[in-house]
């Protein structure tokens, strides 16, 4: 599938329609890439004020969700959408969803900044944990990156990337983990502060699952085939022969 597909239709409203539902998603990912950067400012600079600006941002990814919603209902219900039409319609969607959600995630890291900034400005860096929370941010947030850029070419080349990306990310929260749990025995005054880094840590995850869900869209817009629900090795063998 190509992109000048969503403009060779007989209805000039419907080319419309879907080129405005395709942009709307790059501007939402946008969004959620420019959020993302700034919590990443945030989280390394044990800056609440701009932290707070990243919550405050949520209610417009929200906003920008639900009018991706709208625009694919009007569609659906006003026009005769072909059955790649659907495919675009269906993964938007999808990804609409993906991309409020990874929203919602860093919004949890954000708010984790607040929190130690209200208690001792500066020493969240210290604690265990803290700098592959850093670290799994920055890859998401370029996994994010690759997926949006995937989508404006609506190509799926670049999605073992992703995947191997993923496997990354895996590998640095499960050690991540670990030492905020030793931490937990050794320091059992911090436990307060250490559960909201493991919450914040958990966030920073979710969001290279959704960057790798949001690829798993493309590839269904792209090759038709839906591979949710493939493990890692079927996923592969699948990509290898794109």
């Amino acid at each position: 599938m190509q992109k000048k597909e969503f403009s060779s239709h007989i209805s000039n409203q419907l080319n419309r329609n879907l080129e405005e539902l395709f942009n709307h998603i790059l501007e939402m990912g946008g969004m959620v890439e420019n959020q993302l950067d700034m919590a990443l400012s945030a989280l390394e600079n044990a800056d609440a004020k701009v932290a707070k600006e990243v919550v405050r941002f949520d209610k417009v990814i929200n906003q920008a969700e639900m009018e991706i919603d709208r625009l694919c209902i009007r569609v659906l219900a006003r026009q005769q959408p072909t059955a790649s039409d659907l495919r675009l319609i269906l993964a938007t969607i999808r990804i609409a969803i993906d991309l409020e959600r990874m929203g919602d995630e860093v919004c949890k890291l954000a708010k984790l900044v607040i929190k130690f900034h209200k208690n001792d400005p500066g020493v969240c860096a210290n604690y265990a944990g803290y700098a592959e929370l850093v670290d799994i941010t920055t890859r998401s947030r370029e996994m994010l990156k690759v997926t949006l850029n995937a989508f404006a070419r609506v190509s799926a080349e670049d999605a073992m990337s992703i995947l191997d990306q993923e496997d990354v990310v895996d590998h640095v929260y499960e050690k991540a983990c670990k030492n905020v749990t030793e931490q937990f025995k050794k320091n059992p005054e911090n436990v307060e502060s250490l559960l909201e880094v493991m919450t914040a840590l958990r966030a920073s995850e979710r969001l290279s699952d959704h960057a790798l869900n949001i690829m798993e869209s493309i590839i269904y817009l792209v090759q038709g085939k839906d591979v949710r629900n493939m493990d890692q090795e079927r996923l592969t063998k699948f990509l290898e022969k794109i």
